[in-house]
């Protein structure tokens, strides 16, 4: 197995919200050629300029023949910022390039990979794989010569909005949007934890309305969602630090009164439930917050889980 500045396994369920490109072998073909299929998948979607964009690519030959040699490429010239793969072969001067050698009927390789993206000027990252089998690559310029090259194009969004951060992880890892808080930017979220290559997005604001139940009685500041490894329960705590401006704090709060709602979706069941206990200085179990007011007037609440989800602030 190849290793390019990290070269870890990515344990991560499948999320329906990542975009997936398949791309399969042409029709009509003669039985004797193989039904190639190339999956790619973003991890995550949409990241921070500046961020790792990771891939999770998969490689399948559907058969009913075999791939005496193949070969993969990308269209980057830029050393990887991750890479792992499920079989040996490949290196990187500067573009990336395996050598997988015979790919049998009903056999697959995945690939994961990351880049760092731009910081500015650009909305979106995009990136090309190809398959062939001669080792020539890019030769027919995205055109499928008689069946020896395919390729798929990812394109991951650049997303420069205050309430948004996210990228691809590796190692611990801490992720943060917001800025300075204010009338147009009450509330701003951090996440925290550790992962071997995954994905992560922090949002808060309407765009992440959706991930949070119905409106509390008492409800404090916005919505924040967080996804951590596409949707996973992880290993260990995912500590969530939300801040909520001072002029959107009530006046005389009782911070032993804040709870928050928490709402997440695994094996396709979505549960809600309130988080109301309140940690000791150094959690150890899930499900527990700590609330202060700090000096400039501001609220901050620490929530430590081991679930990603939507988390809305309230008063009991």
């Amino acid at each position: 197995m190849t290793r390019q500045r990290s070269l870890k396994t990515i344990a991560a369920a499948a999320s329906a919200t990542l975009l997936a490109i398949s791309i399969f072998g042409a029709s009509g073909v003669s039985a004797a050629q193989p039904g190639w299929k190339l999956t790619v998948t973003e991890l995550p979607s949409a990241v921070s300029p500046g961020a790792d964009a990771g891939y999770r690519v998969l490689i399948e030959n559907l058969g009913p023949s075999n791939i005496s040699q193949l070969f993969f490429t990308d269209s980057v010239d830029a050393v990887p910022t991750f890479f792992t793969s499920t079989r040996a072969g490949c290196a990187v001067d500067p573009r990336l390039f395996c050598t997988f050698g015979a790919l049998n009927s009903g056999d697959s390789i995945t690939v994961v990979i990351a880049y760092a993206t731009p910081l500015s000027g650009a909305a979106t990252f995009d990136v090309t794989f190809e398959l062939n089998t001669t080792g020539k690559t890019f030769s027919d310029k995205g055109k499928n010569s008689h069946g020896d090259a395919k390729q798929a194009t990812a394109s991951t969004d650049l997303n420069s909005d205050q309430n948004f951060a996210g990228g691809f992880i590796d190692g611990s890892f801490s992720v943060a949007n917001g800025g300075t808080l204010g009338r147009r930017n009450i509330q701003s979220t951090s996440a925290t934890g550790s992962g071997n290559g995954v994905p992560v997005t922090v949002q808060d604001g309407s765009g992440a309305s959706a991930a949070c139940a119905a409106a509390l009685q008492n409800p404090l500041g916005e919505c924040s969602e967080v996804n951590v490894a596409e949707g996973a329960v992880v290993g260990g705590l995912i500590t969530i630090v939300i801040t909520i401006f001072d002029k959107n704090v009530p006046n005389n709060i009782d911070v032993g009164e804040v709870f928050v709602s928490h709402t997440f979706t695994l094996d396709g069941v979505t549960t809600t439930f309130a988080i109301v206990t309140h940690c000791p200085p150094e959690p150890v179990a899930a499900d527990c917050l700590s609330a202060e007011l700090l000096a400039n007037g501001d609220l901050q609440i620490t929530v430590y889980v081991d679930h990603n989800g939507g988390f809305k602030p309230g008063l009991r």
